[in-house]
């Protein structure tokens, strides 16, 4: 049977596609058929990327068997729509997610991108809604500390902060403690790429602490214990500690901003050029602070309502950029310029 790419076609003929004698199953919003010639694959939803699906789990115990064998079997893969199933084409699986002991769920990667009309098909998205100002920028490089708190109180406008009264005491110089006040009830404000630690730890250096490292492990933030407003030092990632362009306040902020740029999803990273850089923050406005040294040499950013762009030098002529989304239309424009992304979800 032939089902050509992206064509639509009712779900017993997707279900047939896996073969004469197929066994038919279904999962948490996913129906699967196993047969001698492939594994069928249909969702609901779970379309991440152009590329990338997620089938939800608990997953059969037929498809788990099939999928453990030896050479893996050809995977099609369906999306299911009002008026039938689109055929999305063959896809790898790049993910086997489980949960004592069973497959829990289940990543795939299309062998063919889906164009992206195909894609808002599958993947439908809706208009972004208010987004939260970007007024905070006014108060630097003066108030970093107010800005700070304010772009959280925007960016995670979902979650609903902690009163102040019932948040533990923290310790460590007064930034550190304004921005665990920020952050409590809010755990990714701690960010994942780029940690910030939910209490600072001492260090075999007298009078300083650790505060935050990155998520490979290659280097500490350190600060001093003690002072309004003190110095921050990455430790491990140069032969000596390498100063920080900014004091503990601002950097801070950065940070918070890298967590937004690099973690986000929706969000994209590509290696651009300088003309493409212009076209990709044309419409945002510059945070006025110094560039931060990591995860470039200078790290640069720059914002709109609900997104957040790392502008990193990575030599004189290419750059690194990372862009998160508080909602996935607000990357949309970025389809237009033609990058070559590593990875997009917009």
């Amino acid at each position: 049977m032939e089902i050509r790419l992206w064509s639509v076609v009712a779900e017993p003929v997707a279900l047939a596609a896996a073969g004469r004698g197929a066994e038919e199953a279904g999962g948490t919003g996913a129906w699967f058929a196993v047969g001698p010639d492939a594994v069928v694959v249909i969702v609901a939803a779970g379309v991440r990327t152009a590329e990338d699906l997620t089938v939800p789990g608990p997953l059969p115990r037929l498809v788990e068997r099939r999928l453990a064998q030896s050479p893996q079997p050809l995977i099609l893969a369906f999306a299911r729509l009002p008026e039938g199933c689109l055929a999305l084409g063959a896809a790898q699986v790049t993910r086997l997610g489980r949960r004592r002991g069973a497959l829990h769920d289940l990543g795939l990667c299309l062998d063919a991108p889906l164009p992206y009309e195909l894609l808002d098909r599958v993947r439908p998205t809706g208009p972004p809604g208010p987004q939260p100002p970007i007024d905070w920028v006014n108060l630097l490089p003066g108030d970093p500390g107010t800005a700070l708190r304010q772009f959280v109180d925007g960016w995670y406008a979902d979650i609903p902060p902690v009163a102040e009264e019932s948040i533990p005491a923290a310790t460590g110089p007064e930034p550190l403690r304004a921005f665990q006040r920020a952050a409590a009830g809010r755990p990714a404000v701690h960010g994942r790429s780029l940690q910030i630690f939910g209490e600072a730890v001492a260090t075999s250096e007298p009078g300083t602490i650790a505060f935050g490292q990155d998520d490979d492990g290659i280097f500490t933030l350190l600060t001093e214990a003690a002072g309004d407003d003190p110095p921050v030092w990455y430790h491990g990632l140069s032969d000596q500690p390498l100063r920080e362009r900014e004091r503990l306040n601002a950097y801070l902020l950065l940070a918070t901003l890298t967590h937004a740029a690099i973690d986000s999803s929706p969000g994209g990273m590509a290696f651009v050029d300088r003309a493409q850089v212009k076209r990709i923050v044309a419409p945002l406005r510059r945070v006025p602070l110094r560039p931060a040294r990591w995860p470039c040499v200078k790290s640069r950013f720059y914002v709109g309502p609900g997104v957040v762009a790392l502008v990193g030098e990575a030599d004189g002529d290419w750059y690194e950029v990372y862009l998160g989304a508080r909602h996935r239309s607000l990357l949309r424009r970025l389809r237009k310029l033609g990058l070559d992304w590593e990875s997009f979800d917009g």
